[in-house]
């Protein structure tokens, strides 16, 4: 998956501590616009640490890792909070 969008979450997902890589592409400051295991795996984390508002209400017990309308619901509530 590309696009800005992804290029977007990356850049949400930094600003909020779940990094999607320390250094090089994906870095804050190096967003890209390529979804990959990296990309993902702050996905995961960002999802864990939401489950309450994310994950139980859906009936998960763990994260997909995609940018779902749960996903994106709290991520817009923080942008807009």
């Amino acid at each position: 998956m590309t696009g800005a969008d992804v290029k977007q979450l990356q850049m949400f997902l930094n600003s909020q501590g779940f990094t999607v890589a320390k250094t090089g592409p994906g870095s804050p400051g190096h967003e890209t616009t390529q979804f990959g295991l990296a990309t993902k795996a702050a996905l995961v984390k960002f999802q864990l640490a939401h489950k309450a508002q994310i994950l139980d209400p859906q009936g998960l017990k763990t994260p997909r890792g995609l940018f779902g309308p749960a996903t994106m619901k709290v991520a817009n509530g923080m942008l807009a909070g």
